[in-house]
């Protein structure tokens, strides 16, 4: 006679991977989710480029924009400034960093000037590649020497018609340059 083992599988839910480095419930989007969220959220102030974004504004943002609370002590961080500089850490510039719990965070230099169409943080990438344009295709402008100040070079100056940004815009910028998305 042959000796039989019968085996018996507790099934449960299925988690994604991130769901499960994560330690949050299944019903709780994964910590790499809500990082990519705030970073694009981050990315959407145009003030992220320059004097920053209050943490609690970010976060009064995220809420009202993808219906969740963020509690950063349940996904594992002491202060509004861990969560912040672990969340963000791939676009972030710690602006002001005296009040842990409501840093002023921005986005560093690099990521504001890639870019990124639709999002204002970015600007500084578009204002680049609009000087950049109007001084490469402009048409340059006779500047009266009484112009200078203090014995300053008045520096190059161009014009360029309007209608010749958009075109100039998709080659010095971003080929998917939609105005509207601004």
């Amino acid at each position: 006679p042959g000796l039989s083992l019968r085996v018996h599988f507790l099934t449960m839910p299925r988690q994604s991977r991130c769901e499960q480095m994560s330690g949050l419930a299944p019903s709780e989007p994964p910590v790499v989710v809500v990082a990519q969220q705030l970073s694009d959220l981050l990315l959407a102030f145009p003030s992220a480029a320059a004097g920053g974004v209050q943490w609690l504004v970010l976060v009064k943002k995220y809420e009202e924009r993808f219906k969740e609370r963020l509690d950063v002590q349940a996904l594992g961080h002491s202060s509004a400034l861990a969560a912040a500089s672990t969340l963000l850490f791939d676009v972030l510039r710690i602006v002001d960093k005296d009040d842990t719990d409501n840093p002023v965070v921005g986005v560093d230099d690099a990521v504001a000037l890639a870019p990124r169409p639709g999002l204002l943080g970015c600007w500084p990438s578009l204002y680049r590649a609009l000087c950049t344009s109007v001084l490469e295709n402009g048409v340059p402008e006779v500047q009266p020497s009484c112009g200078a100040v203090a014995g300053r070079s008045a520096g190059k100056s161009c014009s360029l018609l309007l209608s010749q940004i958009r075109p100039l815009l998709d080659r010095y910028w971003h080929a998917n340059f939609d105005e509207s998305g601004l």
